[in-house]
């Protein structure tokens, strides 16, 4: 890995999160793909991803915001501005033949309800939660 990408590992609870910071604008990260859908959080900067999905193309993320990873797809990101810094958040899983119990195009109603189903809080003040 490049000097310009300063990275961080994290386990916790079967959820396995890796941080990167990109010092400078233009420095590339990936060319890589997943054996399951995953979410990235971009907390800061700026981000070009390129992918093969469907042919390829390329899509620009601003920070904050979460970026879905489809399983199968090859991609890449380029910071647009320097300290970009960006999270690859994963499940854990057990094997090729573990399911997930979402599918990354549910609604924002339907993801709420998935959560009512799959609790991941005993109790909350939180406003949606």
């Amino acid at each position: 890995m490049s000097d310009e990408i300063i990275s961080d590992i994290q386990i916790a609870d079967n959820v396995f999160v890796r941080m990167f910071c990109i010092k400078k604008a233009g420095t590339q990260y990936g060319g890589h793909s997943h054996k399951f859908d995953h979410t990235s959080l971009l907390a800061r900067g700026r981000l070009l991803m390129k992918h093969d999905k469907n042919g390829g193309g390329e899509k620009e993320f601003i920070a904050p915001c979460l970026i879905v990873v489809t399983k199968g797809v090859e991609h890449s990101f380029t910071a647009l501005e320097d300290n970009t810094t960006f999270c690859c958040i994963h499940a854990i899983r057990d094997g090729d033949g573990v399911d997930g119990v979402s599918d990354p195009s549910l609604s924002p109603e339907a993801q709420w309800n998935l959560l009512s189903e799959y609790s991941l809080v005993t109790s909350s003040n939180l406003p949606g939660v």
